[in-house]
């Protein structure tokens, strides 16, 4: 156990993987997390008898990051695959989209212009899935690319709705780098052409955020929950530990790490909050390197979910192109796992993502479903409120990045110009989108950075 004293601020799974990976190589790790419980965007919340995630997840194939680590902490036997459902609505109907076949039956494009669409698509997918590759996707803007190349039609009756409904009125300026890494990633889920297959933890995530929590404090790390920070320390340059906010856990944390002393000190930190809350806590940072920070902008997500009677479609996975419905997709868990698993009744998220001024982010639980009740009826028409047998309300005001175009050059460093302190957040995974896996890497390489810098005793020299 070296002496050396690293705090994590942020207990989603960038930094509860920073903290267990630096806790193995014997560094003392506190964490603080501001929420009550751990997780970040896959925290859990209790539902009939078991957990379930407050925003959707799963795996691809290609998450081995993840998959890796539940395997290392002995929770291979919870890893299934399971064969999924996607689905398209539009023109008041249900499309299966999940095959090629699938695509050439899209009736809501001219058959010339699925063919075409079909093509492009498995181009993108077996000839252009080097990420060396990257340089000529993110001169570009997905709006520009497809009318390019897969025609007009594929960009305004296929990709534009879903574009608009996720970044809204940035859907014309998100680079077609995030899409053909979307691309990549989705279709090479596929176990053969007509079968996708994804990932999900027996016991929900919560399984693997306990055993990470569990491995940290057995390394002799400290977890602090509800605990903000208030203020990063820096004198002469260098990140030298924390102040916390005035609520009682956080000033609990702040007795026991600091005593007498106005802050903790710390050798190291590491921040994995979004770049907009980072900002609020360290105000000594340059502005090149703040112009970095900000460069990505964030969309909001809002999350209804339902406990239903029966079951809305009989997708797991339900996109929705027509943009007369103010949310883009239905997540319905029970048509992935079997409802058994919910004591029989029948999970379903209702998605949306949006800017955080949107009057939808502020609506309360009720308001929300009130607004959505006509158009969930629209995918099916028997649906009604009589089915919900209980709901909950989740949002998060950095749930996607949007990156500009030749993002690769304005990505911030994990190394921030203050040294000793490090960023590691969800605008630093490119090309990738976020997701857990991403984030588990991304801690992973933080973890090895902080630790490098230590042994070779220097700051990137």
């Amino acid at each position: 156990m070296t002496n050396k004293r690293i705090a994590i601020i942020g207990g989603g799974f960038a930094g509860l993987t920073a903290a267990y990976e630096l806790g193995k190589l014997g560094y003392q790790t506190c964490l603080f997390e501001r929420m009550p419980e751990l997780g970040g965007l896959a925290g859990t919340f209790p539902l009939e008898g078991t957990r379930l995630e407050r925003g959707y997840h799963h795996w691809f194939t290609s998450d081995t990051h993840i998959v890796a680590q539940m395997e290392e902490l002995g929770l291979g036997d919870r890893v299934q695959w399971i064969a999924s459902k996607t689905g398209w609505f539009e023109q008041g109907k249900i499309w299966n989209m999940v095959t090629p076949t699938d695509l050439l039956r899209l009736g809501t494009l001219p058959f010339v212009d699925r063919v075409r669409l079909g093509l492009v698509v498995a181009y993108l997918t077996y000839l252009q899935a080097s990420k060396k590759n990257l340089a000529k996707y993110e001169k570009i803007t997905a709006a520009d690319w497809w009318r390019q190349y897969g025609g007009r039609n594929a960009w305004d009756k296929v990709w534009s709705p879903m574009f608009r409904g996720k970044f809204g009125a940035e859907a014309e300026n998100i680079p077609m780098e995030w899409h053909w890494y979307k691309i990549v990633l989705r279709i090479g889920s596929r176990r053969g052409v007509a079968k996708e297959e994804l990932g999900y933890p027996r016991g929900s995530f919560q399984v693997l955020i306990d055993a990470l929590a569990d491995a940290i404090r057995k390394q002799g790390g400290k977890i602090f929950l509800d605990a903000p920070v208030k203020r990063v320390v820096v004198e002469n340059g260098t990140a030298v530990g924390l102040e916390f906010a005035d609520n009682a856990a956080a000033q609990m944390a702040q007795r026991e790490l600091a005593g007498e002393l106005s802050y903790a000190r710390f050798d190291q930190v590491i921040c994995t909050a979004p770049s907009f809350a980072a900002l609020k806590i360290v105000d000594a940072l340059p502005a090149a390197y703040v112009a970095k920070m900000t460069a990505a902008k964030y969309m909001a997500a809002v999350l209804v979910i339902l406990k239903l009677k029966q079951s809305l479609s009989p997708m797991y996975w339900l996109n929705i192109a027509d943009r007369s419905i103010p949310f883009v997709a239905t997540i319905e868990q029970t048509n992935f796992l079997p409802r058994e698993l919910y004591n029989g009744k029948r999970i379903v998220y209702v998605s949306n993502y949006l800017d955080p001024a949107s009057p939808y982010f502020q609506m309360s639980r009720a308001e929300l479903f009130a607004a959505y009740l006509p158009h969930l009826q629209k995918i099916n028409p028997q649906f009604s409120a009589d089915w919900v047998e209980e709901m909950w309300h989740f949002k998060e005001a950095a749930a996607q990045p949007i990156v500009p175009l030749n993002y690769s050059a304005q990505i911030p460093e994990y190394r921030t110009p203050i040294r000793n302190l490090y960023l590691a957040n969800t605008t630093q995974i490119y090309p990738e989108d976020r997701g857990t896996n991403y984030s588990v890497r991304l801690g992973q390489e933080i973890a090895r950075l902080a630790d490098a810098d230590t042994r070779h005793g220097g700051w990137g020299e």
